[in-house]
């Protein structure tokens, strides 16, 4: 699902902005941001660092444009959230930092590919295995002297289930309906 979100740049941005649009074969400003910021999903919802310190109530910009960015609804909740966090003004502030950040590190990575090769490992999560220990049950039954725990039953044999338990058996008809029900006892 796409959320329509308006925000408002400056010509130095929207100028920034068409260079970048060279590495994805877009000319829209709005959809280079909206593809940035795909881009930069997992990195903001993992590292992202705003404080309320960097959070203005109010920035005052010299805007040139307004532009529809059409993201998606997860990104805008994100957004959103790290916004309440912050007791911040606005969500396109945020925004504005995002794209300053990811031209910073384009210009520092001098290409997309090994950008993307290093916001991939920020998120690569190491597998962190447990190993538990197997528990015999049975020999916790004979050292404890227990004869039934749950199903399993110890009477000189193991077994799981009891030998006299009852059971019911159901009889259908043609059209798969119940015609008898019986309860048996082995």
């Amino acid at each position: 699902m796409k959320y329509d979100f308006s925000m408002v740049i400056n010509k130095q941005m929207k100028s920034d902005i068409i260079q970048i649009g060279e590495y994805f074969n877009k000319k829209r400003v709005s959809s280079i941001i909206s593809k940035v910021l795909q881009y930069l999903y997992p990195y903001i919802k993992n590292y992202h660092s705003f404080s309320s310190d960097y959070i203005p109530v109010y920035e005052k910009i010299q805007w040139n444009e307004k532009i529809h960015v059409k993201i998606d609804y997860k990104l805008y909740l994100l957004f959103k959230k790290i916004r309440d966090d912050t007791n911040g003004y606005s969500i396109a502030y945020i925004i504005r930092r995002m794209i300053e950040f990811f031209m910073h590190k384009i210009q520092s990575f001098e290409n997309l590919d090994s950008f993307l090769v290093w916001l991939n490992s920020l998120n690569v999560k190491k597998n962190i295995e447990i190993k538990k220990k197997q528990y015999d049950v049975w020999k916790i039954m004979e050292e404890k002297q227990i004869n039934k725990l749950g199903r399993l039953i110890m009477d000189g044999k193991k077994r799981e289930f009891p030998l006299n338990a009852p059971y019911l058996s159901i009889v259908y008809n043609q059209f798969y309906r119940p015609i008898l029900f019986k309860y048996l006892n082995l």
